[in-house]
């Protein structure tokens, strides 16, 4: 009688040749190992990230640069209208300033009594004017200067 042995024809019953078996979890987790091992070597590692961080704090400076700018700095951009060099000479208290030529008229009510400057304004928003006539009373500056800010452009409407 044949044993079970002569029935294998020469297998053994040592599985010591097969792979071992593994979890889904666990080839899960060496994949995983893997892929962050081939990224922990590669020579290009962390070029994106820093390409990303430097454009984008660089892009924030410049944009910031150029907030400033026209909060500061407005006119170049905007342009010097009636109602904003108004408000910037000398709020509430202008009537009203009007192209005259190169210059500005604007016209001033204090205390009752009329006040006209013959006001300049750069091309930077910045003007200076001074008193046209007799000072009305003593307190009345002759010059006066100053810059037109976004401020005055947006009481201005």
């Amino acid at each position: 009688m044949a044993t079970v042995a002569d029935a294998m024809d020469g297998v053994s019953d040592d599985f010591s040749g097969l792979p071992e078996y593994k979890s889904r979890s666990e080839r899960r987790d060496e994949r995983v190992e893997r892929i962050w091992a081939e990224r922990r070597n590669s020579p290009y590692r962390g070029r994106r990230t820093k390409l990303i961080l430097v454009g984008g704090f660089t892009l924030a400076v410049l944009l910031l640069a150029l907030a400033l700018i026209i909060l500061f700095a407005p006119t170049p951009y905007l342009g010097a209208s009636h109602g904003a060099l108004a408000n910037s000479v000398g709020g509430s208290s202008v009537d009203d300033c009007r192209p005259s030529g190169s210059t500005w008229i604007c016209t001033t009510t204090s205390n009752g009594t009329v006040e006209r400057y013959d006001v300049k304004v750069d091309w930077a928003g910045c003007w200076s004017g001074e008193l046209i006539g007799a000072p009305a009373s003593s307190d009345t500056d002759r010059k006066i200067s100053g810059c037109v800010s976004i401020i005055d452009h947006l009481r201005a409407g």
